[in-house]
């Protein structure tokens, strides 16, 4: 017969390794924490400033200091999925405050009228999960998503 205590050290054991395994997808997902920004290249060209905010598993864009898409995320293994949830809406005309994919479809065909359909597909894609790569050295975060060529590199504001 074997004994409780033997048991119970499994138990112990398998809880360590759990708390383990999420300490460390917990510490890459804090790892993204912060604000970053992308103020070179194409987008200064274009008077953009983008800043990427994230925070324990949501992020927000702002674009030229307005808030711009604003959703979820997840970080495995140097890998990221972010998903948007609410898109603001002065973008497109509509009120300033964020809308959902359906909020977000109601405003701009009261707009657009027939002509929606001449961007229902940007809008539908804008909703898309976007998944890729990440690496962080020091103040500088890299991103590729899997759909581009080229990496994206942000500060740390």
């Amino acid at each position: 017969m074997i004994n409780k205590n033997f048991y119970s050290r499994i138990s112990l054991m398998l809880l360590a390794f759990g708390l383990i395994i999420a300490g460390q997808a917990n510490a890459q997902t804090n790892s993204l924490n912060g604000t970053w920004v992308i103020g070179v290249g194409d987008y200064t060209q274009v008077g953009n400033l983008l800043e990427m905010t994230f925070n324990n598993g949501y992020f927000e864009t702002i674009l030229d200091g307005v808030s711009f898409t604003r959703g979820t995320y997840t970080v495995s293994g140097g890998k990221y999925t972010t998903q948007t949830t609410d898109v603001y809406g002065s973008y497109f005309k509509l009120e300033s405050k964020f809308y959902s994919k359906a909020e977000l479809i109601i405003g701009l065909k009261k707009i657009l009228g027939t002509n929606y359909v001449l961007i229902e597909e940007s809008i539908d894609d804008m909703f898309l999960p976007e998944t890729g790569i990440f690496s962080i050295n020091g103040n500088i975060l890299t991103m590729k998503k899997d759909s581009e060529t080229e990496s994206v590199i942000y500060t740390k504001k």
